[in-house]
């Protein structure tokens, strides 16, 4: 059962509220409010189909509600133009393409793109967002060269170019939304990887993704939002939320079978 989220929404900075998306006259979201605040890492999980990618859509403007609202900072994420927005947010999508031709540091480069500065500050940006995923070695490589882990972290190190705190801090509240980011990835990188996000969280920015890595929500996150059947199931904070009985519900599947899957020893 969803508990009410009234008080939890008079502030946030980031929120879906009450939204419906419909394609095709097929209904994929219903009902749907989802808040992420800066300095917070929100997490959002369900089975395949659950509209966990639609919903993050929503939120990153990519997609507009067919009914309810989608607000940034407190206004409507329709009154923004393009590069206003691309200057609040970033976003790190589940399928990345081939830069050809690109360097590595060409490529985090376009992370500024949405900003009028000089050579000088991108140049700054671009080594400070190298340095945060650990890849400054790698600046000069060609992008095509590199392991799949290692495309992961330039990846996103382009979108936290975008929305650097420094900035962040003498402009507006920025957003990190990224569908999957650890999909593709083994242990050590996926490790790696929600590391940075959660540092990026103690920034002060506002860290929303789409997981299904449960283990990592439990460890990394501060808010986890269930979704089945385009539906919002539950919410809250991961460790008192992912109960074995929870994901079995969520997941159709049985306790046992949840607690083999995930390999962990919770409460049920």
């Amino acid at each position: 059962m969803v508990t009410n989220q009234t008080e939890r929404l008079d502030n946030v900075s980031l929120l879906l509220e009450d939204a419906d998306y419909e394609i095709d006259h097929t209904e994929l979201l219903k009902k749907i409010s989802i808040s992420s605040e800066p300095g917070q890492m929100t997490t959002i999980i369900g089975p395949n189909g659950a509209g966990k990618s639609t919903a993050l859509k929503l939120m990153s403007g990519d997609l507009l509600p067919t009914q309810g609202s989608m607000s940034v900072n407190h206004q409507s994420i329709r009154s923004y133009t393009p590069k206003e927005l691309a200057r609040l947010r970033a976003i790190l999508p589940q399928q990345t393409y081939p830069a050809f031709g690109l360097k590595v540091w060409e490529l985090v480069k376009l992370g500024r793109a949405p900003f009028d500065e000089t050579e000088a500050e991108s140049v700054r940006y671009v080594e400070e967002a190298l340095c945060s995923v650990d890849a400054m070695h790698l600046a000069n490589r060609d992008l095509l060269t590199l392991s799949g882990g290692e495309k992961q972290r330039i990846f996103l190190a382009k979108a936290l170019a975008q929305v650097f705190i420094e900035e962040s801090k003498k402009n507006k509240q920025k957003y990190l939304l990224l569908d999957e980011p650890t999909a593709s990835l083994d242990l050590k990188q996926s490790h790696v990887v929600m590391e940075i996000l959660r540092k990026t969280a103690d920034s002060g920015i506002g860290v929303l993704l789409v997981i299904h890595d449960l283990a990592a929500v439990r460890r990394y996150a501060d808010t986890v939002f269930i979704l089945k059947n385009g539906r919002l199931i539950d919410f809250g904070d991961p460790k008192k939320v992912l109960t074995l009985k929870m994901i079995a519900e969520s997941f159709e599947i049985d306790t046992e079978t949840a607690r083999g899957s995930f390999n962990l020893n919770w409460e049920s």
